[in-house]
């Protein structure tokens, strides 16, 4: 009788498994780690504290999204990430940006700066804000150029090796002011990729993710120190290994059999991605 109910249990949890909902939003696959943004990433990780990554902002019917959110001495430094090769410089005609490359080609891109104001306000009215929140537009690739004054409508635009001194500096201007933001009421995005390369981002409603520990203790990953998990499918042990990466950069290795995870869309829809259906999922 054991061995029969244990066989209905395994029938059962392959069927649950087989019929899981996998990542319901099809897009242009964005690779992450690219642009600069890992870089940056772990410049910022080893300066401070509180270093928040893909940070929306509910704004109408969808999202604003910033790549850092740095809280330093209180203060919050929203950080926009640009990877542009060549000459950036300002046409001062229209307020674009423009990029002269190195084979020639010239091309005049979005400001990242109306967009970084967008957020911020957008932020400030969000989290009910009285305080200075710092802007800061980074420009990651090495070998670009800049022709850029130190800062355009109160936004600072720096270099990568500039970055943490402008933060720092931006901090110790503004610490004074009482108003706060608590870093556990940020809203996030997270970015999940399935193992057909299907991809979806938003914000996962989960505050923790249970799974279990190689000796079967039952463990619970608090979502706001996870920086990437990927997922390896076990289907002969009816399992998934999770090798799971910390934001301070500690390894671990978990093990999951039927997690589900709450997800907020960005188009608004909300649905439930099985685990298991996942391969990598970047917070």
């Amino acid at each position: 009788m054991e061995m029969f109910n244990r066989f209905k249990e395994t029938k059962n949890r392959i069927l649950m498994r087989s019929k899981a909902t996998s990542v319901p939003l099809e897009e242009e696959i964005e690779q992450f780690g690219s642009n600069g943004e890992d870089t940056i990433y772990r410049i910022l990780l080893e300066e401070f504290d509180c270093v928040i990554r893909n940070v929306v902002i509910p704004h109408k019917k969808l999202y604003l999204e910033k790549d850092f959110l740095v809280i330093h001495r209180g203060v919050p430094v929203v950080i926009e990430v640009k990877n542009w090769k060549g000459t950036i410089g300002i046409n001062k005609a229209n307020g674009n940006f423009y990029q002269d490359k190195p084979n020639g080609v010239h091309k005049e891109l979005k400001s990242p700066v109306a967009t970084t104001l967008q957020f911020i306000q957008s932020m400030k009215d969000f989290y009910k804000l009285e305080r200075t929140v710092v802007g800061i537009v980074v420009f990651a690739e090495p070998d670009c150029k800049t022709d850029l004054p130190e800062q355009l409508d109160g936004i600072k635009l720096v270099t990568a090796p500039k970055m943490v001194a402008a933060v720092k500096a931006a901090a110790k201007n503004y610490c004074k002011e009482k108003d706060t933001l608590s870093p556990e009421h940020v809203l996030r995005c997270t970015r999940i990729y399935s193992a057909n390369s299907r991809f979806c981002k938003g914000i996962l409603a989960n505050k923790s993710i249970h799974c279990f520990a190689e000796n079967g203790d039952e463990v619970l990953l608090h979502t706001d120190y996870l920086r990437y998990i990927s997922v390896k499918s076990q289907p002969l042990r009816l399992r998934d290994k999770l090798e799971v990466t910390f934001t301070n950069g500690a390894i671990g290795t978990y093990y999951n059999k039927d997690t589900m995870l709450s997800f907020c869309c960005m188009d608004g829809s909300c649905c439930q991605i099985a685990l298991n259906k996942v391969r990598y999922i970047l917070f």
